[in-house]
């Protein structure tokens, strides 16, 4: 599930892979900067259609094996494609009952690794509901939407409280945003500082269910990175996505497996988020 960095919110056609195919196309003309004038856009559009095109088909697979044999199934499927494998560290979390796994959000293959190595096909995942995801209605099924107001943020902690006291598994991203790749940049454990405190609120409203902090690290290739075309952005955020499009172009790019790291199981409770932290730190730590 390759996260889009930009997406334009247009209505959704009743073709979803026309729909993949403009999203697409739209984030990478982002990505570089191309946003006038016309004619250059024109062109650009123009070759970043076969890409885009190649890129929404192999999401739209993805959503149908999501369909057919489930999520983690689909999601490992994806992470063949665009890494030369993964690496699964620590205790494995739990296969069944209530579980909440907290994780850091490098991007790119952070979430497809995630829910391969969890290994669950009751997993919700607490995420922006972004155009993309409405592309893929497989993939939306297993999404709690939230949004940007903290009447919807308080909505999505309800309906994953339910799901976790339902016996379900629940994915969530603290930082609400892209993070720094731990094997990349020390600034990813700096970064911790900025989770959100929703999950002291996660440990009173779920007591007692199991928590694993999860930490995705080597998702950024060091040749996206350095590549010439990625120091077209000089913002570092903007590099950063540009240096994911890359390597979405030219998957070859990577060559270290993703690393997903798992801590031993915490308990939720009124004090749950200094205690992640605390294990995040150790696990980016380890990735550096």
């Amino acid at each position: 599930m390759l996260p889009v960095y930009y997406q334009t919110l247009v209505p959704v056609s009743t073709d979803p892979l026309a729909d993949l195919i403009w999203l697409n196309t739209a984030d990478m003309l982002r990505g570089f900067g191309i946003t006038r004038p016309p004619w250059l856009r024109g062109i650009a559009t123009v070759l970043a259609r076969p890409p885009a095109q190649r890129f929404a088909r192999q999401l739209r697979t993805f959503d149908e094996l999501v369909g057919r044999v489930g999520l983690p199934a689909g999601a490992q499927w994806i992470c063949t494609r665009f890494a030369p494998g993964m690496r699964i560290d620590g205790p494995s979390p739990p296969r069944r009952g209530p579980l909440l796994v907290v994780a850091n959000h490098p991007g790119l293959l952070d979430a497809a690794a995630l829910i391969a190595a969890i290994g669950r096909t009751d997993l919700k995942i607490i995420a922006i509901a972004r155009p993309l995801i409405r592309a893929l209605p497989h993939t939306a099924a297993a999404i709690i939407p939230v949004g940007t107001t903290p009447l919807s943020r308080m909505a999505a902690l309800r309906s994953a409280v339910r799901h976790l006291q339902q016996g379900g598994a629940v994915l969530t991203f603290p930082a609400g945003r892209i993070e720094p790749d731990p094997a990349r940049d020390p600034a990813a454990i700096t970064g911790l500082a900025e989770w959100s405190a929703s999950l002291d609120l996660f440990g009173r409203l779920a007591a007692g269910v199991p928590v694993v902090t999860a930490i995705v690290s080597d998702v950024q290739a060091q040749a996206a990175l350095r590549h010439p075309l990625t120091r077209l952005r000089r913002d570092p955020a903007e590099r950063q996505w540009l240096a994911a499009i890359v390597q979405v172009l030219w998957p070859h790019l990577a060559t270290q497996p993703v690393r997903v790291q798992f801590g031993p199981p915490l308990v939720a409770d009124n004090h749950l988020r200094p205690a992640v932290l605390a294990m995040a730190r150790q696990l980016m730590q380890r990735a550096g």
